[in-house]
């Protein structure tokens, strides 16, 4: 193990001036959506005057508060062998600066999750570029790295841990209930650069190849989450390239099943086609006997349809999985970016329309010369699903978020929104934030103290002050997210007792219902939530 070179950090502020590379989107209101309410109904966005200098790819939330982005060679060739470096994005000061190391590899497109420590675990990415050779098969794949990295949020920097036994580009990541991450997917590394069947286990440092009863064909990215059985979902859904002539009915939805560590094929969506859709983990509540996925959008391979409908899937004992029709968006979104937020309703934004009813004859994926400043057939309104599992219509973003987006929710309760890459060469690096309507309905509890560590089983305890009764305290995990992908997505109602200004709230037991590691602690009064402090569960 090594921690790599070091140059110098630097801070930016841009001010209105473009960062490198070709930019995307609109600043004004030039083909925008016409407002739909007020902010206590459709909530605000917020373009932030700094950017980031290079296209945020990957996006990470950490304990610190501040969002960790990066893109390595940022979908460009000519940075394979010297990739960009990464950068923080601080939210309280909106300051971007950049991290000045340099990594051994190529980090884009790899896979990522949070260990117990809170440090970010980064596995595979690009070694090397689809024009580099030709498999012999007509097409030219990508070619995945070995390389794994970790960053800790508080030193902010990288250090580099043992490689993979094989590369991966693509990979999906996932934490398990005992700190360990299984990695599955991706392309190899040489010859013949084939979907992975092996998924590696990253424990105590190191990597293991122990669950070669596990071995499965995967897509690229598939969405994956941790249910409280210590089973791990593929929920269906999978990121582009290299899937034909696949589609999800050669995918099926399946179950890892924690004492077999076998697959197990579940029941199908109704709507097989969800490539570049979104899943995501509905809230858990007490007693937590039961878990529901959802599972949004997305279209047919190569964006030739896109959906607007919505499936959910539940998970209880005694009961067979399957999947029901939920509200439909008023939008079909290939590419969906889906954020759970504190008070357990979904956010989703981005993507763009099937090809047969695009205005310009384009596809969800451009070449080179086909991108006006403003790509006409990018949806700009927002929706918000809600308990009663309907979807409304929220504030329009200003600026395309296509391929290479990302969102996640910070610790204030706003959603940071970056990124898009429609194109090699069109970087957006603007940086817009969405404050939800909960934000506009009243005064804030305010949370004065909070243990910063609490035991399985245990109780953790705060101080609150708020003018109105409080009625709700949540876990919520920090996320890291890339491709409309985000495995960590949880939220865990708790159970609490309240004596004048001291909360104390019950934690549970079980490690795969809540993973070890730092969650966001938030509570809430008449829907309307705090600022969230850290806390780590362990």
């Amino acid at each position: 193990m090594h921690e790599e070179s070091s140059d110098t950090v630097t801070t930016h502020d841009h001010g209105g001036v473009l960062a490198p590379g070709h930019q995307h989107g609109h600043d004004d209101d030039h083909n925008q959506p016409a407002p739909v309410g007020s902010p206590e109904l459709v909530g605000r966005w917020d373009l932030i005057k700094t950017r980031f200098n290079y296209l945020p790819i990957h996006i990470a939330l950490l304990r610190t508060g501040k969002v960790l982005a990066f893109g390595g060679s940022g979908n460009q060739p000519e940075r394979l062998k010297k990739p960009f470096p990464s950068e923080i994005f601080d939210p309280i000061t909106e300051t971007v600066t950049a991290i000045g190391q340099t990594l051994a590899g190529d980090i884009f497109c790899a896979g990522h999750a949070f260990l117990a420590d809170g440090r970010l675990l980064v596995a595979g990415g690009t070694e090397n570029y689809d024009w580099e050779f030709d498999n012999g098969t007509g097409t030219k794949p990508f070619a995945g790295l070995d390389q794994a990295y970790t960053f800790d949020p508080v030193s902010e920097r990288w250090q580099r841990v043992p490689d993979m036994s094989e590369g991966r580009w693509y990979p999906t990541l996932v934490q398990m209930g005992d700190d360990s991450v299984l990695a599955m997917a991706g392309l190899t590394k040489g010859f013949p650069w084939l979907f992975l069947r092996k998924i590696e286990r990253f424990v105590a440092g190191a990597w293991r190849d122990e669950l070669k009863a596990a071995d499965k064909w995967m897509p690229l990215y598939p969405r994956l989450h941790l249910l409280p059985d210590g089973s791990v979902f593929y929920a269906g859904s999978y990121n582009t390239h290299y899937t034909f002539p696949f589609n999800l009915s050669a995918f099926p939805p399946s179950l890892l099943e924690p004492g077999t560590m076998q697959w197990r094929d579940i029941a199908k969506p109704r709507e097989c086609e969800r490539e570049e859709g979104s899943s995501l983990l509905l809230p858990f509540e007490p007693p937590y006997d039961r878990a529901a996925v959802l599972l949004i959008g997305g279209g047919k391979p190569g964006g030739e349809t896109a959906t607007n409908s919505v499936e959910r899937i539940e998970f209880s004992i005694g009961s067979a999985p399957h999947w029901q029709f939920v509200g439909s968006m008023k939008h079909e979104r290939y590419f969906s970016y889906a954020t759970l937020l504190p008070d357990g309703e979904i956010f989703l934004f981005g993507g763009k329309k099937g090809k047969e009813h695009m205005s310009h004859g384009s596809s969800p994926h451009h070449l080179p010369g086909q991108l006006p400043d403003h790509d006409m057939d990018a949806i700009m309104e927002c929706e918000m699903f809600g308990a009663d599992s309907a979807w409304r219509c929220v504030a329009p973003m200003q600026v395309d978020r296509l391929y290479h987006s990302g969102a996640l929710l910070l610790p204030d309760g706003r959603v940071l929104a970056a990124g898009s890459n429609p194109m090699r060469g069109c970087n957006e690096t603007r940086i817009e934030i969405f404050s939800p309507p909960y934000l506009f309905k009243g005064a804030r509890p305010v949370i004065t103290a909070c243990a910063e560590t609490v035991k399985y089983g245990g109780e953790i305890e705060l101080c609150c002050e708020s003018q109105t009764a409080i009625d709700t305290m949540v876990l919520v995990r920090p996320i890291s997210t890339t491709h409309c992908l985000g495995t960590e997505q949880r939220l865990i109602k708790l159970s609490y007792k309240q004596t004048g200004e001291v909360l104390r709230g019950s934690i549970p037991t079980n490690r795969s219902l809540l993973p070890p590691g730092y969650y966001m602690i938030f509570v809430l009064s008449n829907g309307v939530p705090s600022v969230a402090r850290f806390v780590c569960v362990s």
